[in-house]
């Protein structure tokens, strides 16, 4: 499942943990499967972040200045 198809699916969980009343296991389970996608889409950004961070000090590397000179 991409990125997008996950924060679809957080983001329906979260709709029916919060408006929907269901017994508390599968409330439980619904909990659970929301933890595990929002852990699955912050990693994605996290990795995603790293990388910018990787090719935007590469590019000012090759053009000879550092993130800290602040571009």
């Amino acid at each position: 499942m991409d990125f997008s198809k996950k924060l679809e699916e957080l983001e329906k969980i979260l709709a029916e943990l919060e408006d929907e009343a269901k017994p508390l296991e599968e409330t439980l389970a619904s909990y659970e499967k929301g933890v595990a996608l929002f852990k699955e889409c912050f990693e994605f950004i996290n990795d995603a972040e790293k990388k910018i961070h990787f090719l935007s000090e590469k590019d000012l590397d090759d053009l000879g200045g550092t993130v800290q000179d602040g571009m």
